[in-house]
């Protein structure tokens, strides 16, 4: 119950708050129909052009359109971002396939096909051969074992 109490608080500043907002902006306009009014007088009395009167003051003129310009277009970049969020979709990647890494156990192995004189030394940690490692993926672990494993 506080908490909508609150939410009707929080309503009716916001509402008299936007009114106060409302007069303000209706007393600029009224303000400023008005100096329009007098600056037009003012310029058919003395019969200069309203162009004239624009080119005499052209560097204030340019920099107030520049600032405004510049305020309606953050602002109209602030309100394009923030209406339509696009999200780019992920490119398809290829996933390459899992490979299944034979671990050789520790030992002295030879009698490789391309290689038979040659005797490789595997120690626990470490590195292993890549021709050990290829033949034994290639025939399979236990046929490798049996065949090159000279312990």
């Amino acid at each position: 119950m506080p908490n909508i109490q609150k939410q009707i608080d929080s309503l009716k500043a916001e509402i008299t708050r936007l009114e106060k907002e409302q007069q303000k902006a209706e007393q600029q306009q009224k303000a400023l129909r008005e100096v329009s009014a007098k600056i037009s007088s003012l310029l058919k009395e003395s019969g200069i052009s309203f162009e004239s009167y624009i080119t005499h003051h052209i560097k204030r003129v340019s920099r107030i359109v520049g600032k405004l310009e510049a305020k309606n277009s953050t602002k109209s970049a602030a309100q394009a971002g923030k209406t339509s969020k696009t999200r780019n979709p992920k490119k398809l990647r290829r996933t390459s396939k899992p490979t299944i890494t034979i671990k050789i156990p520790a030992g002295r192995y030879g009698k490789l096909p391309n290689q038979p004189e040659t005797v490789f030394e595997v120690k626990e940690k470490g590195p292993r051969p890549k021709v050990l490692k290829a033949y034994a993926e290639e025939v399979g672990l236990e046929t490798f074992l049996d065949q090159c494993r000279m312990n």
